[in-house]
């Protein structure tokens, strides 16, 4: 069964036949057209999942086969990645502000075309294979550091060794784009890397001997300074999210991550990466306002992209730095533990990524099981919640299915989970997701106020609570109105866009709170009925809209 369809137009023979085979190669089903009419007619007759689209073609180009795309409601959601060997930045601005996903420049490279591709085809499936990807990494690094242990040599080999791995890491350390910092026995810095200094505009010796609590923001000092001793009395590897004084005096959102150093079984201190994250954020709460999930896609390509490119950098050092030290060293630990972290640090964003789109088509619907949809969800959201949160599902079993699209509730989802979480204002507390069915004999009218008259019938219920700071009557009345919001930063189309794709799966949303008692937001999704034409592709397997 192939992978997908895609159609690549291209008016140079030569273009599609390196294309069709690489594509074909790896199982998708490839529909070529060396012309943009014909492009127009083959998406008309068989719609595929993506289009690679040239740029330059006589006749009609590619702008224009695109902005004909965009203009169809038919067509305007298929993803369509342009191809082109410019180089010029104003044309590629034009591309994507026509509603491109992605560039891929001539001349072609094919692991890159091919990881494109199955970015945009494939979004939904990584979460399997990054999970077997993490068991697998950590059995191997197990392994390893195991071996090391039973192979450690003659010590004044070991200590020559170790003079010229310390070279080695700080010169690898210096070279890396994040801060790297080294701490002894008692938890007190002993190293900070040249990305670290520049960012607090710090010497060495004005840091070392310290636990940095000073450039730590007041209110977030009390959470670091537990969670860092802990880690240190219990040797454990810890990861902590607060925020650090930049040398200008501007606090900025950082991830601490360290892991203990142990050498011939004796602790050696801690090791860690602290990695600047405060434009991510910013970046991720912007579109999560907006509800792009276009321009969202588009990001998570370039910050892979980006990100991969630096973590790579870091990873060849470490391999070369390994291959220079003597089999045994003490110091092959530190460096194997820098590429451990960095391992680390692609995991954790591939993991976001996974979660911020699908690639699929926002009007496709199929068969859904609200409690699988949340438990699959349910590691992702423990990245947005503060220490002390605790979060609790309580999912039935044997729940009727609903036709919906996975993408858009998975959006709901997360988009109440992140707005509950903010409600307890990072001071602990709890949230529950709960799943059940209900059978209505009689019609809802209004349900809860906020949504439209639901017809009796079976219906599946998926209720959101925390205990955090609730809300008033005036602003629970008003919190579904486009534009609304009382977040400083924010934009007001989260929740209106939640009910509008609740609505439009037939379903409605209200919401009890009141001040100081937390909030509970309950959705009602009508349940798929057997029967049919409709549930009955649906049941076969197929996609509906």
């Amino acid at each position: 069964m192939p992978k997908g369809r895609i159609l690549v137009v291209d008016d140079d023979p030569e273009a599609l036949a390196l294309l069709v085979p690489i594509l074909e190669g790896e199982g998708y089903e490839v529909q070529p057209a060396d012309s943009g009419k014909l492009a127009l007619i083959s998406v008309a007759a068989d719609p595929p999942e993506l289009i690679l689209l040239d740029i330059r073609m006589p006749g009609m180009d590619g702008f224009e086969v695109c902005r004909r795309l965009k203009g169809v409601e038919e067509t305007r959601r298929i993803p369509l990645m342009f191809i082109s060997s410019s180089t010029e930045v104003q044309e590629w601005v034009q591309g994507l502000e026509m509603g491109a996903v992605d560039f891929v420049s001539k001349p072609f490279r094919r692991e890159e075309l091919l990881a494109r591709t199955r970015t945009h085809l494939e979004l939904g499936r990584l979460q399997n294979e990054l999970e077997l990807r993490v068991a697998r990494r950590t059995a191997e690094l197990n392994a390893a550091v195991e071996q090391l242990q039973m192979q450690v040599a003659d010590r004044r080999r070991a200590e020559r060794a170790l003079r010229a791995s310390e070279e080695r890491f700080r010169h690898i350390a210096d070279s890396a784009p994040v801060i790297i910092w080294l701490t002894d026995a008692d938890g007190l810095l002993v190293f900070c890397n040249v990305s670290g200094l520049n960012f607090t505009g710090r010497v060495l010796g004005q840091l070392k001997g310290s636990r940095r609590l000073e450039l730590i923001h007041p209110d977030d000092v009390s959470r670091f300074d537990e969670a860092y001793r802990q880690a240190v009395a219990h040797r454990q590897a810890f990861e902590i999210e607060y925020r650090l004084r930049r040398f200008d005096g501007e606090y900025r959102s950082v991830l601490d991550t360290g892991i203990p150093s142990v050498v011939n079984a004796v602790y050696q201190g801690h090791i860690g990466t602290v990695t600047d994250i405060t434009d991510l954020k910013k970046s991720h709460e912007h579109m999560f306002a907006a509800q792009n999930l276009a321009n969202l896609r588009f990001l998570s390509a370039g910050i892979a992209h980006d990100f991969s490119t630096l973590l790579g950098a870091i990873l060849g050092e470490a391999d070369l730095a390994l291959s220079e030290i003597a089999p045994g060293s003490p110091g092959c630990d530190n460096v194997d533990r820098i590429a451990a972290i960095a391992r680390r640090a692609a995991e954790i964003v591939r993991l976001l990524m996974a979660y911020a789109g699908d690639g699929s088509d926002a009007a496709a619907k199929q068969l859904v099981n609200v409690s699988s949809l949340v438990k699959e969800m349910s590691p992702l959201f423990k990245f947005f919640g503060s220490k002390g949160t605790e979060i609790r599902t309580n999912l039935a079993s044997g729940l009727p299915s609903i036709f919906g699209n996975p993408a858009q509730l998975r959006q709901v989802v997360l988009n109440l989970v992140v707005n509950a979480l903010e409600a307890l204002k990072g001071k602990g507390g709890w949230l529950s997701l709960t799943t059940s069915e209900l059978e209505f004999d009689d019609s809802i009218d209004g349900h809860g106020g906020h949504g439209r008259a639901l017809p009796c019938g079976t219906y599946v219920r998926l209720e959101i609570t925390d205990n955090g700071c609730g809300m008033t009557e005036e602003v629970r009345a008003r919190i579904f109105q486009p534009y609304y919001s009382t977040k400083s930063l924010g934009h007001g189309l989260g929740l209106k866009a939640v009910q509008d794709i609740v609505e439009s799966h037939g379903g409605a949303i209200s919401v009890r709170s009141a001040p100081g008692r937390g909030s509970t937001f309950e959705i009602l999704l009508p349940a798929a009925e057997p029967h049919g034409a409709l549930a009955s592709q649906a049941l076969a397997g197929e996609t509906v809209s």
